[in-house]
C-alpha cells in the first residue's frame, strides 16, 4: 500500500486527504499539529471538531501518525502539500526537517498550492538534485469539488512523475479534468491565469447586473438570459445565482484571491505582455484590501458595485 503524506489539513486539504484515504492509500499525517488542524476550518460536511477528529482517526486507522515533519517526509511515497502561498511551501521544502533533506529518492511531491511559478521552478531543480520529483498541481473547483473529489487539476513538472502520480490525483479530481499542461511551473501559471479570468468575469458581471437592476430588470432574470446568451460565464451561471444572491460567499478571502491575481500580473510583466485587465482586476480587489477587508470573503468586491450604484446583489435571496 503506497503511503501518502499530507501537509495542510485546512478546509480544502482535509477534504482532499480524506478522499485519498478513501481511494485506498495509507495516510501519513502530521499528528504533531493535530490539535490545530482539527480545531479549525470547518465546513458543512465537517461542521465541528468532534466530526473532524473522528475522521482524522479514520484516516490513521491504517496509516502513520508522524510525530515530526522529518518523519512524515521520510515515510511517504507521495507528499501532498496544500498551502496558502509559496512561502509556506518553501518552509516545508527547506531546512533540516524539510522535504529535500528527508524525503527518500523516488518520492513524488504534489504541490496543490496556487503558487508562484518562479518559486516552484527553483524548488523543482533543488528536488531533482536529491532524486525527488516535484509536480505543481493547483486545483480549481472550491470546497464543493474538494469534498466531492471532482476538482480540476492543472499539472506541471516531469511527465514521468505525472504518470506515476495520476492515480493519486484521480482520488481528488475528476479524471477528465486532471490535465498535464507542461514543464515545471506550467500548472501554477495556468491556475493564476484561470483565477484572473474568473475574477474579471465576476467584476464585469457585477457591473452589468447592478446597471440592469437600476434599469428595473430583476438580477435573477438577467442571469438566466445572460447565461443562455453570448455574455455567459461561470459568474452568471453559477457564482451569482448560488454564491452572491444567496449570500453564501466564495469561501475565499479577498487577500488570498488578490494574491493569485497578483501572480498573474507578475507573470505577464515578466513575459512583457501588457496586463490591462489584470491590473484593473487586481486594483479593484486591492481597494477592499486597503479598506481593511482583506480577510473578508471576496463577495466584498461585489459590494463595491452596490455602494457605487445603490443596487443590492449580495444576499438578496434571503431578503425576499
Amino acid at each position: 500500500m503506497k503511503k501518502v503524506g499530507f501537509i495542510g489539513l485546512g478546509t480544502m486539504g482535509f477534504a482532499m486527504a480524506l478522499n485519498v484515504h478513501k481511494a485506498g492509500y495509507s495516510m501519513v499525517l502530521p499528528v504533531y499539529r493535530r490539535d490545530i488542524d482539527q480545531s479549525t476550518s470547518f465546513t458543512p460536511t465537517i461542521p465541528d471538531e468532534q466530526t473532524k477528529a473522528a475522521l482524522y482517526d479514520e484516516m490513521l486507522s491504517d496509516g502513520v501518525a508522524a510525530q515530526t515533519p522529518a518523519e512524515l517526509f521520510a515515510q511517504s511515497d507521495f507528499i501532498m502539500i496544500s498551502m496558502p502561498t509559496s512561502k509556506q511551501v518553501e518552509l516545508n521544502m527547506y531546512g533540516e526537517d524539510g522535504i529535500i533533506a528527508n524525503a527518500k529518492p523516488g518520492t513524488i511531491v504534489i504541490d496543490l498550492t496556487s503558487a508562484d511559478a518562479s518559486s516552484t521552478q527553483k524548488l523543482y531543480a533543488a528536488c531533482l538534485e536529491k532524486g525527488i520529483s516535484l509536480l505543481d498541481a493547483p486545483v480549481s473547483g472550491g470546497q464543493k469539488g474538494a469534498v466531492g473529489g471532482s476538482l480540476s487539476i492543472m499539472v506541471g513538472g516531469g511527465r514521468d512523475a505525472f504518470e506515476k502520480a495520476k492515480e493519486v490525483l484521480f482520488a481528488i479530481g475528476d479524471e477528465n479534468k486532471v490535465k498535464y499542461v507542461g514543464p515545471s511551473g506550467a500548472g501554477d501559471a495556468l491556475k493564476c491565469a484561470n483565477n484572473f479570468l474568473s475574477c474579471t468575469c465576476l467584476l464585469a458581471t457585477a457591473e452589468a447586473l447592478t446597471t440592469l437592476k437600476a434599469a428595473g430588470i430583476d438580477p435573477h432574470t438577467a442571469c438566466e438570459v445572460i447565461s443562455a446568451s453570448g455574455g455567459q460565464s461561470n459568474a452568471s451561471s453559477f457564482k451569482f445565482p448560488n454564491l452572491v444572491f444567496t449570500g453564501v460567499g466564495m469561501n475565499m478571502a479577498v487577500d488570498l484571491m488578490k494574491k493569485d491575481i497578483g501572480l498573474y500580473t507578475g507573470l505577464a510583466k515578466e513575459l512583457k505582455v501588457p496586463g490591462f485587465y489584470g491590473n484593473v482586476t487586481y486594483n479593484l480587489f486591492d481597494i477592499q484590501s486597503a479598506s481593511g477587508h482583506g480577510g473578508d470573503d471576496f463577495n466584498k468586491v461585489v459590494e463595491m458595485f452596490e455602494d457605487w450604484t445603490g443596487q443590492k446583489l449580495v444576499g438578496i435571496d434571503s431578503e425576499e
